[in-house]
């Protein structure tokens, strides 16, 4: 009978406890900053208009850029360096911490989407540095897959805790079918 009473209340709180899924927060910058090579400096927020214009030019490579710096309303900033040839430097700080994006990560991006760039951690943190681990994802390249452009995460953790992050690892994902996509280390 004992047993009967302790599967009952088991599947009770099962079935009725609220159980919470954890969330990943996701941050879009608010603002952008790029400079060109032509030393012209243009200053965008998220809802402006241009942005995307600007965004595509870059792609496109009718402006050329030396650098974009996005920053989030959480205080990280992501500085991204170019020579007009290859990415020379992602960078992610906080006001006390600043984490790079591996060199031979780097050589492998072709173009960036910056108006896709978002900053990603666990939910039950405040602040992306504060968390075990986050990580920035953004669209890249030219070549659509079933209409949509791969997407690239990079990922960086400190599962101890011990307020060092680092590079753990690096995922292209792309669309494989028109509802299906897949995911192979980049």
């Amino acid at each position: 009978m004992r047993n009967i009473k302790s599967i009952l209340t088991f599947i009770f709180v099962l079935t009725f406890a609220n159980i919470y899924a954890h969330k990943d927060r996701f941050e879009k910058p608010q603002s952008f900053k790029f400079t060109f090579e032509n030393k012209e400096v243009v200053k965008l927020n998220s809802s402006d208009l241009k942005l995307n214009i600007f965004c595509n030019e870059i792609v496109s490579r009718k402006r050329k850029l030396i650098e974009a710096q996005l920053t989030y309303k959480t205080g990280e900033i992501i500085t991204v360096k170019y020579d007009g040839k290859n990415w020379t430097s992602i960078k992610i700080s906080n006001k006390t911490e600043d984490i790079f994006v591996p060199k031979n990560v780097l050589k492998k991006i072709t173009e960036i989407h910056f108006s896709t760039l978002s900053l990603v951690w666990s939910g039950n943190n405040e602040s992306a540095f504060k968390s075990s681990y986050f990580y920035i994802t953004f669209e890249i390249g030219t070549v659509k897959y079933f209409n949509e452009l791969p997407s690239l995460s990079i990922f960086f953790e400190d599962p101890m805790f011990f307020g060092d992050k680092k590079f753990s690892k690096c995922t292209l994902e792309k669309q494989v079918e028109e509802n299906a996509t897949q995911s192979f280390d980049f």
